[in-house]
């Protein structure tokens, strides 16, 4: 098969399989490399949460590990590799994107396991008779179609886990087509169970999804007297992974909880009712000044696990607006996922051959083994927050159960003789390569340039160590506190070894009202030991009479020391 010749589907030329191989894995070494090289200086708003985790991790502060928010796996990667290669506040985020690197490679070997165990089906299926497209053919598409949904979608200069659970998820769904082929070893399951529980150590959202892992091996099994012991086995490793996580979230919180990101999110794009069991010091309610205090350790308490504030607010269920915001997720998946449109339109116009093959659920099919997880896990992410990046890998499961679903019917000669085979699949390669060229040029222009008016992540990374600096010449040295008025990236107090406990969260607000209130705020915050207030909001430019100064060398940075 290597070589593959194929005259029933009239290809009079070879493909080789080893060539197709070749090509991808050189174009992902290099769009991933070129992605986290120039994205090197980015920083997202996760990255220090993740970082700080690592380090209560190996400092065995597990209330801190325990959070409501994060996940501890990727965590601990980040801690090994800090560890290894000396890391210090000035350079991890840039090293840290060779850790996603790594991980992003990762998860190509675990599509290339994926795919040893579909190219055997494919055997199966050629040898039943079956007319699906050339190995290399679907091979081609698969490559392209991960590529897409890891590079576009998930991103290689993010510091988060979800390339971490990419890559566990396709090993899942490897180890369930191995499962399907031969149920009889029992450590198969074992194996099953501890990749569930390690992708729930990734990212909360795998615990709600793990039933349907477990049903899907069940249903793989075939029988129900032969299974549920399978079963069992692969639940109990699952239970004893994730266990000790799980208890400790519970006995923080006091009752039993497994994340609380999904009520939070409701809570906050739906509606609650309840008080925070855990809150900061209101020092002004009308201008919404807080002050944060949790433990003494972590650069700035409210990011740092943004749950545990709100821990005591439920949800107030609202069925209709539930409905709008479930199906605003849905049409966004569309609009931002354009080449699955691409996909689904081909699987409609098989079914209108005649060709495209759903399959039986006993045995369970290809198709069904893979579009029906990948549905649950889509549909689960849109009920409340949907990003492309949450729903990448599904995007990319469904996609394998569409592709192996095709073949060609009653009327393939003639579409053949044309060929839309050939053509519609090097038209939708190029497609997804063009994307993805699109893509790493954007990131590299961002990077490293400006860009519509936004300066580029290498400025945006110089600016913050130049507030850094800034503070330490006005006598603003480790360990002491400031706030920061709305959202701001907070690597330069990371930098500077400063905490940011105090908060003013209305900066709309706050440039609407008087001076003398102004004045109260910081007043206020002063009281509280806060030295200084950092921002990026411009307005502070019309308010120098008041203290604010742009800090030297940034572009966006200003600051008003108390």
């Amino acid at each position: 098969m290597t070589d593959f010749i194929n005259h029933k589907h009239l290809i009079h030329y070879r493909i080789s399989e080893y060539q197709v191989r070749v090509f991808f894995w050189i174009l992902a070494l290099g769009f991933a490399g070129a992605n986290a090289y120039t994205s090197r200086y980015f920083i997202n708003d996760d990255a220090i949460v993740y970082i700080e985790i690592g380090e209560a991790i190996k400092q065995f502060r597990w209330h801190d590990v325990a959070n409501f928010t994060f996940s501890p796996l990727y965590a601990s990667l980040i801690a090994m590799f800090q560890s290894i290669f000396r890391l210090n506040a000035l350079n991890e985020i840039m090293w840290l994107k060779l850790l996603n690197y790594i991980i992003f490679v990762s998860a190509l070997g675990a599509l290339e396991v994926l795919l040893r165990f579909l190219k055997n089906e494919y055997r199966t299926m050629v040898d039943c008779g079956g007319g699906p497209l050339p190995w290399p053919f679907i091979q081609a598409l698969l490559y392209s179609t991960f590529l897409a949904t890891a590079l576009i979608s998930v991103r290689v200069r993010l510091i988060n886990p979800d390339m971490l659970v990419f890559c566990l998820l396709l090993l899942c769904f490897s180890v369930l087509m191995w499962i399907r082929e031969n149920s009889n070893r029992f450590y198969k399951f074992v194996i099953l169970g501890c990749l569930t529980g390690l992708g729930y150590l990734s990212k909360a959202f795998v615990f709600l999804f793990s039933p349907v892992l477990l049903i899907m091996a069940a249903i793989a099994v075939g029988s129900l007297k032969k299974c549920l012991p399978r079963i069992a086995l692969a639940a109990l490793f699952l239970i004893l992974t994730i266990g000790p996580l799980v208890a400790a979230l519970s006995l923080k919180k006091g009752s039993f909880t497994y994340g609380e990101g999904g009520r939070h999110v409701y809570s906050i794009l739906i509606g609650g009712n309840g008080k925070p069991v855990n809150q900061g010091k209101v020092l002004d309610v009308e201008n919404k000044v807080v002050v944060y205090e949790y433990g003494d350790v972590c650069t700035r308490p409210f990011s740092f696990d943004v749950c545990y504030w709100t821990i005591g607010i439920n949800p107030s269920y609202d069925n209709v607006a539930h409905l709008k915001l479930f199906l605003t997720n849905l049409l966004e998946i569309v609009s931002q996922s354009r080449w699955l449109s691409a996909i689904i339109a081909w699987a409609i116009f098989q079914i209108y051959l005649g060709s495209y093959q759903v399959g039986s659920l006993k045995p369970i099919s290809l198709t069904i083994l893979f579009i029906v997880p990948a549905i649950c896990g889509i549909f689960l992410f849109a009920l409340i927050s949907m990003e492309p990046r949450y729903i990448a890998p599904f995007l990319f499961l469904g996609s394998v159960g569409l592709i192996m679903g095709i073949g060609w019917g009653k009327n393939q000669k003639v579409f053949l003789k044309l060929g839309i085979s050939d053509l519609g699949v090097l038209a939708f390669v190029l497609f997804m390569i063009v994307s993805i060229l699109q893509s790493s040029v954007d990131q590299a222009i961002r990077g490293l340039w400006f860009e519509n008016g936004k300066i580029s992540y290498r400025q945006s990374f110089e600016d913050q160590i130049s507030v850094s600096n800034f503070l330490a010449t006005k006598g603003v040295t480790c360990g002491d506190h400031v706030a920061v008025l709305g959202n701001s990236s907070i690597q330069w107090a990371r930098m500077a070894k400063v905490r940011v406990t105090g908060e003013i969260e209305d900066p709309e607000k706050f440039f609407k009202i008087t001076k003398a209130q102004r004045t109260k705020s910081l007043t206020l915050l002063k009281n509280e030991g806060i030295k200084a207030v950092i921002t990026q909001r411009k307005e502070c430019s019309r308010l120098t009479d008041e203290g604010w100064v742009l800090i030297p060398q940034t572009e966006t940075f200003y600051a008003r020391l108390l």
